[in-house]
């Protein structure tokens, strides 16, 4: 991803740095969010602390995989997308997920359906 200076934010469709609107503010990742939660009496947002909306990414073609992995003695579901319209390969669900939990054991894997609202990791591509 590339860097902007402060008060900026990188905007992936027209690939360029753009001034960070009013009302929104950069999260991790480089994110644009809104800035629309309440304070609560300890300084955390009034849903836990967290942001309560994020903007919504251009839609893409690929294939949502639910994995099953174990790491450091844990088990672990999650979902990634992975922007092919074949179904990956085993070899290539391994690789992604050992990025993110190094040394993992990829237990099983399959083409899942998109919920709205549940986490879905998605990979940062090549430009």
């Amino acid at each position: 991803m590339k860097k902007c200076p402060p008060g900026e934010y990188y905007c992936n469709q027209d690939k360029k740095c753009k001034s960070i609107p009013s009302g929104y503010h950069t999260a991790r990742g480089g994110f644009l969010v809104r800035d629309d939660y309440k304070k609560n009496g300890n300084g955390n947002g009034g849903n836990g602390g967290g942001v309560s909306e994020a903007i919504r990414l251009a839609p893409k073609t690929g294939n949502i995989i639910s994995v099953n992995l174990a790491w450091r003695g844990n088990d672990y579901n999650l979902k990634m997308f992975f922007p092919h319209v074949k179904t990956p390969s085993r070899r290539e669900v391994q690789d992604q997920v050992r990025k993110v939990y190094p040394n993992a054991k990829l237990w099983n894997y399959k083409v899942s359906d998109y919920d709205p609202g549940e986490p879905l990791l998605i990979g940062g591509e090549k430009n």
